[in-house]
Formats: structure tokens, C-alpha cells, sequence
């Protein structure tokens, strides 16, 4: 499991702990501190992560799209547009936007699945996913921003 720490919003450190073995303490890669992680509150019954195991906030769960997603986004919108004014239409604009879905389809592949806490913004990769983990709610993230 890769845990992403995060402080306002901002990456931190981060570590890479065997979810199995579930440690006591970590050292941190960058800053070489050693961490403390709370295991006993934080697994459910299944062994799925329920709760974060450095603060013991809520998780929710988040998709992850690579960062030229929004870029391909626009290109599509804008050889879309162009395509219905009649502006461009020959062979490479054709081929220009079926390589545009390529890309977008491959992106929709690639993409993972991860879980975020509500409390201090901690991110957690490459583990499974419980299915009772909901996406992000405005109204709990408020709820929990509140509570501090």
C-alpha cells in the first residue's frame, strides 16, 4: 500500500508499508522520521481499510485521471466543433480525432481508484477497496473541516 501524506492541500512525504504485515511505525522516506499508525480502529472485520491509520478520519473514495485528460478534453470539444461547422473535414481530421479517442479511451483504462481522508487530506494507493466507501460529499467534508 503506497500512503500519500498531505498537510493544506499539499504532498508531505510519503511510505510504502505492506498492508498485511500492518506495522506499528514507518519511517518516512524524505523527512526519515518514524510515524506511528493506529491499525486496531482503522480494519474492518475483512481486512479492508475503513478509516485513516495516521489520523483515524473517515475515508472517501476517488478516482485518479492522468493530468492531460482536462488538455484532451478541450482538443476533442474543439475538433468536434470545427467538424460540425464544416471548417475541417478531410482524412486528418478524421484521423486526428480517432487518435483524440485512443487517447481518451486509454486514459479511461489507466485510471485507479483511491482512497482520500476527510480529516487530514492523506492519500491511499494500491490496496483494496471496501465497497462501502462512498464518493466525495461537500456536506460531510464541511462537516469534518467544522469538527477540528
Amino acid at each position: 500500500m503506497l500512503v500519500k501524506l498531505h498537510q493544506d492541500g499539499q504532498k508531505t512525504d510519503h511510505f510504502t508499508v505492506p498492508f498485511d504485515e500492518r506495522p506499528s511505525k514507518v519511517r518516512l522516506e524524505q523527512s526519515e522520521e518514524e510515524l506511528v499508525l493506529d491499525w486496531n480502529s482503522t480494519v474492518d472485520d475483512s481486512g479492508n481499510l475503513k478509516a485513516c491509520i495516521v489520523c483515524t478520519g473517515e475515508l472517501f473514495r476517488e478516482n485518479t485521471f492522468p493530468q492531460i485528460t482536462g488538455f484532451v478534453i478541450v482538443l476533442a470539444f474543439a475538433g468536434g466543433v470545427a467538424g460540425l461547422l464544416g471548417l475541417v473535414t478531410t482524412w486528418p481530421m478524421l484521423i486526428a480525432m480517432v487518435v483524440l479517442l485512443l487517447i481518451d479511451v486509454t486514459i479511461l483504462v489507466l485510471r485507479f481508484t483511491r482512497l482520500v481522508c476527510y480529516k487530514c487530506g492523506t492519500r491511499y494507493c494500491k490496496l483494496p477497496i471496501a465497497p462501502y466507501h462512498q464518493k466525495w460529499d461537500p456536506d460531510r467534508s464541511e462537516q469534518v473541516q467544522r469538527s477540528r
